[in-house]
């Protein structure tokens, strides 16, 4: 029996009463069988979307545009919600590696539109495309609500770009070395990693706006096994939801690890 049968069988045991709408992909990184459910739904990506960000700035560093010590104008303008920089006005640049960092590590939101404004828009929509993505669109800074355009994913398009971050088909050796010790440092831990066993590693990344938890990961050892996407969406209680999502969140993780066999 193969990791998407296991994880079909374990999840048909899951109780109904998940909160929200679910959107969920996984797959063990050698088998490739997919376990789906609700996975090409397009839903808003909250921060999910800042490891297409990522790759999309380490990819201009391959292609020589600029390096991780290249300092970085901080708009001026600083995005509210996570993060630190809306918090520092003295800082009005950064080297490119330390705004990755902030932007994954943190989540920074102002760091993120430092990187967007870098790498520009319609580089970040090749990598989408590049690396398989069909549901997903970053057409405006975050928090700008009054930006035309929109930022969408689905759950199978951000298991791809995570699978193809694992396999190194979306970066080379060096550089996909780098962006997986930056996941590795992920400090929201709420979600997909908080239920695994102690020695189990998880590479995630985190994202929330109203009425939505979501939370993108790849899960493994010394090296990455499975990928795992889960996009919840329409909590309708916010405060109340929060917990009841992150917990169900958690469990669908350790069903993944346990699906390894």
């Amino acid at each position: 029996m193969g990791f998407a049968r296991r994880l079909a069988d374990s999840l048909a045991g899951v109780r109904p009463d998940f909160p929200g709408r679910l959107g969920f992909a996984a797959w063990d990184l050698r088998e490739r069988v997919p376990v789906l459910s609700g996975a090409d739904r397009e839903v808003h990506p909250a921060s999910t979307i800042k490891v297409l960000v990522m790759i999309s700035a380490l990819r201009g560093i391959h292609g020589g545009l600029f390096t991780l010590d290249d300092q970085m104008p901080v708009p001026a303008e600083r995005a509210g919600g996570s993060g630190v920089l809306h918090e520092l006005s003295g800082v009005d640049r950064l080297a490119l590696g330390d705004l990755i960092t902030l932007m994954i590590v943190i989540s920074d939101n102002a760091a993120t539109n430092a990187v967007i404004d870098a790498v520009g828009f319609p580089a970040i929509a090749r990598c989408a495309t590049d690396l398989g993505c069909t549901a997903t669109r970053v057409e405006r800074r975050l928090m700008d609500v009054r930006a035309p355009g929109r930022n969408t994913t689905s759950a199978r398009d951000q298991a791809r770009i995570l699978d193809r971050l694992a396999t190194a088909r979306a970066l080379p050796p060096d550089l996909t070395a780098h962006a997986l010790r930056v996941l590795s440092r992920q400090q929201v831990r709420d979600r997909l990693p908080a239920l695994l066993p102690e020695g189990v590693r998880c590479w995630n990344k985190t994202g929330e706006i109203a009425h939505s938890r979501h939370d993108v990961a790849l899960i493994g050892d010394h090296r990455p096994r499975a990928v795992v996407a889960v996009l919840v969406d329409e909590l309708a209680d916010e405060r109340a939801a929060h917990r009841l999502a992150c917990d169900r969140i958690a469990d669908l993780g350790l069903r993944v690890f346990h699906a390894l066999g």
